[in-house]
């Protein structure tokens, strides 16, 4: 054999050196439960990524589901004003016929400036809830009286701003 300068080189002997082949380890048996479970389950690696349609699926599931509470909440609310304005439309309705027109025309008016006040509260189903619930047990025998109507308009003004101020601009 020669080098790249040309001169011949001695071949090199390497030591054999046997090693000694590792001993067989004995493996560990499970229960016969533990491997029928083990055996169920998928193997994961430990560095395992979600894939990408996995992690979109994922996030339009977010997206679907925060709609749908927006959707939820802005239905609930509209059925809330529906039952509002239908539990009114009823109250006058079953007004009795000889009620006084002054008395009749205070309810309308306090009615009105009830619904704009509380258009313009933060929270105001409490309130509207226990209107309802007056209401209900004032239809409660199918006709208004002229006594409930007071306890009605009673109710209605306790809630309603006093002065000129508290009319709204489109009330007379």
């Amino acid at each position: 054999m020669t080098g790249d300068s040309g001169e011949p080189q001695e071949a090199k002997e390497e030591p054999s050196v046997e090693k000694a082949a590792p001993e067989p380890t004995k493996e560990p048996t499970l229960p016969e439960f533990a491997t029928a479970r083990a055996a169920s389950r998928p193997d994961w690696s430990s560095g395992a990524k979600p894939g990408r349609w996995a992690t979109i699926g994922c996030g339009l599931g977010i997206v679907i589901l925060i709609a749908a509470l927006f959707a939820g909440s802005t239905l609930l609310r509209r059925t809330v004003w529906t039952g509002f304005a239908g539990a009114r439309q009823r109250l006058v309705a079953n007004l009795p016929g000889d009620l006084p027109p002054g008395q009749r025309m205070e309810l309308t008016r306090n009615l009105d400036r009830f619904a704009a006040q509380l258009e313009t509260m933060d929270d105001p189903y409490p309130v509207m809830g226990e209107f309802q619930k007056r209401l209900r047990a004032a239809l409660d025998d199918g006709a208004v009286d002229r006594a409930e109507v007071a306890e009605l308009n009673a109710f209605l003004e306790s809630y309603l701003p006093t002065g000129a101020a508290g009319v709204p601009e489109a009330m007379p």
